[in-house]
């Protein structure tokens, strides 16, 4: 036995007062009735938890100090974990919409492994990016969970696929007696809207040693109450419309009953050009500038609300000394309430958007008032800004998904002392996803021949025509069978050689796909998605750990995967642990993972067809700029126009394919680790961590600001296809020349109408930093005790390849999302039934500008260059800090009383001109608990 002993340590954003219960024993201290434990990132169970590699710990107490109502709640708080990763609340536009996903390091979610007790778990039924498998985190009962794990080293060798940025292993509780029932309200403070509440009965029976059984079940809802525009935008700063978005809050021209909107035709007589109120607009919608305006602040959706039902129980049964037995089953219900704007559409440029099922680009002609229109007063057709409000509530689009996992297995133990275990089970989920969508044929042959009325009353009949149901399906299963056997193998000078070995099968299926009007092209705008297809997964592994000397162990691992239609792929780890003193440990790691190419970026039938949304076009952006700024200067019509210029330059829409390719290869990658462990004290820890992940031969589809900033190389120039320049187009560049004489400003270019891609293996990705963990406890006597903690990730370098330069591209820490310093301060106390933590979040400033590509536009010089001269605003984004408190109180028989304030100074979130402002509001949240 080694001669050190460590206290428990502070490991994550999130160890909130002890966490991280990692600890070397002491041979004198240790007492021989310790039992031992698998610890994430190993098969092979051992006394000490302190391994090679490094491992945050949440325990429930430390959840609960939190305040955290669900998993990406309590996965948010890790300074290792990618915040801006996919959530369901905000992602109404993406293919995965309902899901919320979990990612560390920055390499996102399919180099992130998501466990529950060790082993994988559905993924959503649908795809984000039409590309991206990954586990809903919603699904899980943050209620059933006893701790949460996170390896943060590349562990392929022990998991297989996916493993490459660490391993998110969520541990249940196994066994409970009793009843409990649980419950939690959290509002924000300054307002009524964004409420979250939690309901919870945990009910359980038997002993297992005494009854030689035991079965329990977790049932958990959560709500969360979503919000408009209208309710929020009372909160905004005056900043955000100024500066970043100019027509917000305002009524949109996009209007009902609408705008008459037509270009004067060159050399026609009697066709002048046109914009004007449609008659009939209501006098309190018509503007200063004499158009008419819709106000969508209450229909337009800032939160979206959720509802979710978690189901988990689990059983086991002793059947003697030697065998055992257990089962688990679980089911989620999530049903995300997303709203769309009704229907809008603009005069001028035709629609366009890509047929994967044709491969070709489509466009439909916007269109006109016919002549004699009761709402065409001229004697020529006109075009018309309009939007389709005769039936607000047809624009509800919500999505209705499921997961389960159904399992059972045996364990037992050998005369030798060998322990085995055998496992076989099946887990999946479906999606559904509905909304409507404007049928390519009957939507504007319904406008151009005056069946549809505008302003006027309409059928459901022909609604349902001109808008039909659309929406996506997904199924996604895998059947599984694994086992696996672990143990002592000889004797060593310094302790016994440990083993583990073993093996899994598993059959994965995935179906996705857009309705039929999808996928045939029939929805304006709309892009589709099918998948279909299944594969084999196979797998063995072998484990070892072997005490060297007593200050030295070494432990390795080798994984043999292999996938239908793929070679095999050998993952190896390789892990040591020096006891320089008793105080001092050093660890280190080095490993080889990968990532095995999905269904959906080899088997898609029809590849993804969507748009780029909020794109930086560099040909229109700087001509878009100015326009905007000059208009800001005129009539209430022009600020709105002022938008709508910016956007189709710097904010716009690109449609696109992205083809699957069934002759990618695996996604490589290799770690390493570098630490050490310090205790001078009992009551004193001190880790630091250095990690280094560099991804190869990644599967994507070329980055769009990337293609876009070399659109006139041959390579890149055959994959897009430009619009002409348009009527708006040239109506915009008029009016700014007439506001301010001698601009002379014009686009030179269109939109862009398609861009074609498909998926390949040519990028790589390096990502390096530190994990630092600091916590120290001391107990004041009568004042109670006292618990300390720091935690920080310090982030060295995060590079993408430039395949045209065969090297890799800047450094972007420090930009946008990618902070160079995230840090966690937490102090706790406790005394008899009270218990407090106040934790205390810092996150360092960014630029922003994303990379090379966008810094002229967005560093200083060029965000400078569009504020107003003594604007006293940053063209950065200022270092963030938020404290948070958690206050429990047990004094009650069986009860446990808890309040939890989120932003307890109120601090405003920062400033960023890029991204707009962002609620940061006081929230209170009081939950209680009661055990029969």
């Amino acid at each position: 036995m080694n001669q050190f002993q460590l206290k428990p340590i502070v490991t994550a954003v999130a160890l909130t007062l002890v966490a991280g219960q990692v600890h070397f024993a002491n041979a004198a201290d240790a007492e021989p009735a310790v039992q031992k434990v698998i610890v994430t990132g190993s098969n092979i169970k051992r006394i000490d938890s302190e391994t090679s590699s490094p491992v945050t710990v949440m325990r429930r107490e430390d959840i609960k100090a939190t305040g955290a109502n669900t998993v990406r709640q309590i996965l948010d708080t890790l300074t290792s974990f990618e915040s801006t990763t996919l959530r369901d609340d905000g992602s109404s536009s993406s293919f995965a919409r309902g899901a919320t996903g979990a990612a560390m390091r920055g390499l996102g979610k399919g180099a992130t492994l998501v466990l529950v007790n060790g082993r994988r778990v559905s993924n959503y039924a649908l795809a984000d990016g039409g590309k991206d498998v990954f586990v809903n985190v919603d699904s899980i009962p943050a209620d059933a969970i006893e701790r949460v794990e996170v390896l943060r080293d590349g562990a392929s060798a022990i998991y297989g696929s996916d493993a490459m940025a660490g391993v998110i292993n969520i541990i249940t509780r196994d066994t409970y007696q009793g009843v409990r029932v649980s419950g939690s309200a959290a509002v924000p403070e300054s307002h009524g809207f964004g409420k979250q509440a939690t309901l919870s009965i945990l009910g359980g029976w038997g002993d297992l040693n005494r009854d030689n059984y035991n079965v329990f079940a977790n049932l958990e809802a959560y709500k969360r109450t979503g919000y408009t525009q209208a309710e929020a935008m009372g909160s905004y700063p005056a900043w955000h419309k100024q500066y970043v978005n100019p027509s917000f809050g305002d009524p949109s021209l996009t209007s009902y009953p609408g705008n008459l909107n037509e270009a004067k035709v060159a050399g026609a007589t009697g066709h002048p050009a046109v914009r004007q109120a449609v008659a009939g607009c209501p006098a309190g919608s018509i503007n200063a500038g004499g158009l008419c305006g819709t106000d969508l602040t209450g229909l337009n959706q800032f939160s979206d609300g959720s509802d979710r039902l978690n189901l988990f129980s689990q059983g086991r049964l002793k059947i003697n000394e030697n065998l055992r037995g257990f089962a688990e089953v679980s089911y989620s219900k999530t049903r995300v309430d997303y709203r769309a704007l009704p229907f809008g559409m603009t005069a001028g440029s035709p629609w366009n958007w890509f047929d994967g099922n044709t491969k070709t680009s489509q466009s439909v002609q916007k269109p006109k008032l016919a002549v004699g229109n009761p709402a065409n007063p001229f004697n020529f057709p006109v075009g018309i800004d309009y939007r389709f409000m005769d039936d607000t509530e047809m624009w509800k689009s919500p999505i209705d998904s499921t997961q389960y996992r159904v399992m059972g297995g045996l364990e037992g133990s050998f005369s030798n002392g060998w322990e085995w275990q055998a496992a076989l089970g099946r887990v999946g989920g479906d999606a559904t996803s509905r909304d409507h969508g404007a049928e390519r044929t009957a939507m504007p042959q319904a406008i151009a021949s005056g069946e549809y009325k505008i302003g006027g009353k309409n059928s459901a009949e022909l609604l349902s025509r001109m808008f039909p149901v659309i929406g996506t399906d997904g199924k996604v299963s895998q059947d599984f069978i694994d086992g696996k056997v672990t143990g002592e193998l000889f004797s060593l000078p310094a302790g016994p050689l440990s083993f583990a070995l073993g093996g899994e099968v598993r059959r994965e299926k995935m179906y996705v796909r857009s309705t039929d009007n999808v996928v045939n092209a029939q929805i304006i705008g709309r892009g589709s998605l099918w998948i279909d297809g299944a594969r084999d997964l196979a797998a063995t592994f072998v484990e070892l750990n072997a005490p060297v000397t007593k200050s030295l162990e070494m432990n390795g691992a080798l994984r043999l995967d292999k996938a239908s239609g793929f070679d095999a792929h050998v993952s190896p780890k390789l892990g040591a642990r020096y006891t320089v003193t008793p105080e001092l440990l050093v660890r280190g790691t080095f490993a080889g993972g990968f990532r095995s190419p999905n269904i959906p970026e080899t088997l898609g039938k029809v590849g993804l067809t969507g748009f780029f949304n909020n794109t930086l076009d560099p040909k229109r952006c700087d001509t878009a700029t100015k326009i905007r700024d000059i208009l800001k200067t005129g009539d209430v019509n022009d600020k709105n126009d002022a938008t709508t210029a910016y956007n189709s330059g710097c904010l716009t829409s690109i449609p696109a394919m992205i083809s699957a390719n069934p002759g990618l290869k695996p996604e490589t990658s290799v770690s390493t680790t570098l630490g050490l462990v310090f205790q001078p004290t009992k009551q004193t820890s001190f880790a630091i961590d250095y990690f280094k992940i560099e991804r190869r031969n990644e599967i994507a589809s070329r980055d769009i600001d990337y293609v876009l900033a070399r659109e006139d190389s041959p390579a890149y120039a055959k994959l897009m296809v430009r619009n002409p320049v348009s009527d708006t187009d040239r109506r915009l560049a008029d009016r700014a020349n007439t506001l301010r004489p001698g601009s002379n400003l014009a686009f030179n270019v269109g939109t862009m109408q398609s861009l074609l891609l498909n998926y390949e293996n040519f990028g790589k990705t390096e990502t390096s930093g530190v994990d630092f963990d600091f916590s120290t406890q001391f107990n004041a006597g009568g004042m109670g005790k006292f618990d300390l903690g720091l935690v920080s990730t310090y982030a060295l370098s995060y590079r993408s390849w430039d395949v045209d330069a065969n090297t890799y591209r800047p450094n972007t820490v420090g930009l946008r999302n990618t902070p160079r310093l995230t840090s966690v301060f937490t102090v706790g106390w406790k005394r008899q039934d009270w218990a407090t933590t106040v934790r205390v979040t810092h996150v360092s400033s960014t630029a922003l500008n994303n990379d090379e590509t966008d810094e002229a536009t967005w560093n200083v010089a060029g965000c400078t260059a569009r504020i107003k001269p003594g604007a006293d605003l940053p063209c950065y984004r200022p270092a963030s800090l938020r404290a948070d408190l958690g206050l429990t109180y047990t004094g009650f028989k069986n009860t446990r009383l808890t309040l939890n304030i989120r932003n307890i100074f109120l601090n405003e979130a920062p400033i960023s001109l890029r991204d707009g402002y962002a609620f940061n509001p006081r929230t209170i949240k009081l939950g209680a608990e009661y055990e029969f």
